[in-house]
């Protein structure tokens, strides 16, 4: 008798053993997929200016939300040395450099929009003492000044992006300051970049043509220098900020993949570097994007004047807005 109920015992601690085990299975196999699946649906609900419906009906087209997306959005702070430390309502700086980057796991494809920091559009903004005073057309670059935080600034910046693309839902972002990218470049090994254009200007080895292996600070005058280079306009920044990336490219998604490198990165780049992406997650969506097709930098369409302030502004052009927003975050269901 004694046997049988040590033997019943015995069952009974190894049917809760499988149990066990079996619950710590689908803990590391299901739930991550739910959990993404969870996301996507969170993406669909909060699809843009048509609610919590996954469809939306244009000029006489349907169309749904792609799932499998991770926009994030790279903001390159325009503050100077050691600024970072210094904070209030209207002290974030400027972000003179916007990339929003779209990840679709679905398509295997990285799309990418340049948006140029004079862009005219929607800024919410705050008195000195932190409270909303409503809404003002001004540079978009301008978003990142207000906030208490750099966190705020972050917010307030992608807040903006997003109701200038339609409303479109985004929350992830990478902040840097851009008098860190000499630590950035260097960290990579240096970037080799081959001039488009004469920009001796800058640097008198940057001649038209030459092809060089930037280190340190000519790496950083080359992505940030405006006044007086070139034609002076954000316009030529930016094709140089695009030359410089599309050189850099392989070499960062290489980095991203190693042991290690995620944590050299964050700990290197300090305060200088704000962002709400884990380093965990990081390193997944790198190793996502490695594999998938990186397609060109999306430039912009509109229109560029001299504000009454005697300012460079940039008017959007909204069919264009419209239609990346539709191509890149949602397909036309048949």
């Amino acid at each position: 008798m004694a046997s049988r109920k040590m033997t019943d015992e015995h069952g009974k601690k190894l049917i809760w053993l499988v149990l066990a085990l079996a619950l710590t299975v689908a803990a590391i196999l299901i739930i991550p997929g739910l959990l993404e699946k969870e996301e996507e649906i969170v993406h669909q609900q909060a699809s843009t200016d048509f609610g919590s419906l996954v469809k939306k009906e244009y000029n006489g087209k349907t169309y749904v939300v792609r799932t499998g997306l991770t926009p994030i959005l790279l903001i390159g702070v325009d503050r100077g040395e050691n600024a970072v430390e210094q904070w209030g309502y209207q002290q974030g700086g400027q972000a003179d450099f916007l990339l929003l980057i779209v990840i679709d796991s679905s398509e295997k494809k990285v799309r990418m929009l340049q948006i140029d920091r004079d862009t005219i559009t929607d800024v919410e903004t705050l008195g000195v003492l932190g409270n909303v005073i409503g809404t003002r057309k001004l540079q978009i670059a301008l978003s990142h000044s207000y906030g208490k935080t750099p966190q705020d600034n972050c917010n307030y910046t992608i807040q903006t992006v997003s109701n200038l693309l339609q409303g479109e839902p985004l929350d992830l972002y990478f902040s840097l300051n851009m008098a860190s990218v000499a630590k950035f470049n260097d960290l990579l090994g240096g970037v080799t970049v081959t001039m488009q254009e004469d920009h001796t200007l800058i640097n008198p080895a940057f001649t038209k043509g030459a092809t060089l292996h930037l280190m340190g600070q000519d790496a950083y005058d080359y992505v940030h220098s405006r006044q007086y280079v070139d034609d002076g306009t954000n316009v030529s920044r930016m094709a140089r900020q695009r030359n410089y990336m599309l050189a850099a490219k392989d070499t960062l998604l290489s980095r991203l993949k190693e042991s290690g490198f995620v944590d050299t990165l964050f700990d290197t780049l300090g305060s200088d570097l704000v962002t709400n992406v884990s380093r965990g997650r990081l390193i997944n969506e790198a190793a996502k994007a490695s594999q998938y097709e990186v397609e060109e930098i999306t430039q912009m369409v509109g229109e560029r004047r001299i504000g009454v302030d005697g300012y460079m502004e940039f008017y959007a052009d909204e069919q264009f807005l419209i239609d990346w927003v539709l191509s890149v975050f949602y397909r036309e269901y048949k």
